[in-house]
């Protein structure tokens, strides 16, 4: 794609002004007319050092409603940023319906920067070609118009401005010994840059490269570049989210269909109980500090029927846990804040550091099950989310972190003689609702969506485990015992 790019072209001063305005014009009416359909938009602006990035973003945010973006400089990861995944940083990010983010660099910088570094970088390279791919279509498939520009110049053109730099007083303190070692080895980061523009070069998320030796040249097919993508792009979109929002949650008969109904063994004994349970959250807790000195984060994830006692079982486990190094995560309805972004955006910003732990008291799988059956999306979004599911629970497994996913089952009887039983004592009223009785009424419909959530997304990497849960001492046992057994494994 590099050599392709005519570095020879420019504009002169009348061309520019005559044909800039225009653009400008229309980029701000682009940006009113995204916020009205709550469109979101991510411009990336990538390039050689010194090849005008800072200066084509000044001029790109001078014709934007300052409200309606937020620019992101992106240098080297922070502490926290390094204990996450490369693209955690970057999803904590992400625009919220109607907005625009505009990185100044981005997850391709720092993919060259951090991955490149050492033995066995191509591999790793190829696992952020990947990450970053992901990460683009999964936007995109959630109506992100993405934008990526790289600004391109000679290594000739490029030293020519370093030592424009260096020598000017006002500009001295930008010049490292860094951005010469790079220059250095201009020739040999050319073919790997190339390859990574190219590999991650696709249909929803393009590339432009633009020959950025004239500034002219470069603002002007920058803005030109960024409002013909917005005028193709947004009618595409909004047709898009007509046919969709026409059909909303429906359900596929034709799906493997798993068996929840195993038979649990009775803990009758209540000191054989006490004393699996003591055992298994002191093996926990150990784990716990091997975790953390290991730097392997863990991510647990609940989910169940209504009354199947997940928050009995967290309790149990989290009991001997050190306060500092977990977390729980109760999820509810999305806030307004959340409703404005990918669906995933609350609960991988919640993901756990590397030594952390954190309990998801359900979780992103309410895409597939009550967001489904509620018909509170449609059913594009939530058939692809199996796919986007499956690949983010991949990711972080490949990271390096750990993934236990628990569904508690209980029976409708027995759901029935709880909700009851929650009624009639006042320490338990509070834990029943009307949205209890509802999800009740649609005891099969929830059937269906969970056989096709176990049969889509239990996964060798990231599979299911079933709890029975009629006997809450079985259910608590059996899943304490499960997470000490995993975390042993997992440190082996």
């Amino acid at each position: 794609m590099l050599k392709k790019c005519d570095l020879s072209k420019k504009t002169d001063d009348r061309t520019f002004a005559r044909k800039i305005a225009p653009l400008q014009e229309r980029l701000g009416e682009l940006q009113r007319q995204l916020r009205d359909e709550k469109i979101p938009v991510i411009i990336v602006i990538e390039g050689w050092n010194a090849s005008g990035i800072t200066m084509t973003i000044q001029e790109l945010i001078r014709y934007l409603d300052p409200r309606g973006f937020t620019l992101s400089s992106i240098g080297a990861p922070t502490v926290q940023e390094k204990n996450h995944p490369l693209m955690w940083r970057f999803w904590n990010r992400i625009p919220a319906a109607g907005r625009f983010a505009i990185f100044a660099r981005s997850w391709y910088s720092r993919a060259l920067a951090e991955e490149t570094d050492g033995p066995g970088w191509e591999k790793r390279m190829d696992r952020s070609i990947c990450s970053i791919n992901r990460f683009e279509r999964v936007l995109s498939d959630d109506a992100t118009i993405i934008i990526k520009i790289f600004l391109h110049i000679s290594k000739k053109e490029q030293k020519k401005r370093l030592l424009e730099r260096e020598t000017n007083p006002l500009t001295s303190w930008m010049i490292t010994k860094g951005d010469w070692d790079f220059h250095r080895d201009y020739d040999s980061y050319l073919p790997v840059i190339d390859d990574f523009l190219k590999k991650t070069d696709t249909p929803y998320a393009p590339w432009t490269v633009v020959g950025a030796t004239d500034p002219n040249h470069t603002i002007l097919t920058c803005y030109a570049t960024i409002v013909k993508t917005l005028e193709k792009t947004l009618p595409k979109i909004l047709q898009k989210k007509k046919q969709e929002t026409e059909t909303r949650a429906r359900f596929n008969p034709e799906i493997a269909q798993v068996s929840r109904r195993s038979e649990a063994p009775d803990l009758r004994e209540r000191k054989e109980y006490e004393e699996r349970v003591t055992a298994a959250q002191k093996k926990v807790r150990d784990c716990q500090y091997l975790l953390y000195k290991r730097n392997i984060p863990l991510a647990i994830v609940f989910e169940g029927r209504d009354a199947a006692g997940k928050g009995g079982t967290i309790m149990r486990l989290t009991h001997d846990l050190n306060p500092r190094g977990y977390s729980v995560m109760p999820v509810g309805v999305p806030n307004d804040n959340e409703k404005e972004h990918h669906y995933l955006w609350r609960f991988i910003r919640n993901y756990p550091a590397a030594g952390n732990i954190t309990i998801y008291d359900r979780s992103w799988y309410g895409r597939v099950l009550v967001e489904r059956v509620e018909g509170l999306c449609t059913k594009p979004e939530w058939r692809r989310a199996y796919t986007e599911i499956n690949e983010m629970e991949e990711e972080f497994r490949t990271w390096g972190g750990g993934l236990l996913k628990f569904w508690l089952e209980v029976s409708f009887d027995e759901q029935l003689r709880r909700f009851r039983e929650r009624e009639t004592d006042p320490l338990k009223q509070w834990k029943i609702t009307d949205e209890d009785w509802r999800n009740r009424e649609k005891w099969d419909l929830y059937g269906v969506a969970i056989d096709e959530m176990f049969a889509k997304t239990s996964t060798k990497y990231a599979p299911w485990t079933m709890i029975e849960s009629d006997d809450k001492w079985f259910a608590r046992t059996k899943t304490l015992e499960t997470v000490a057994e995993y975390c042993e494994h997992l440190l082996q």
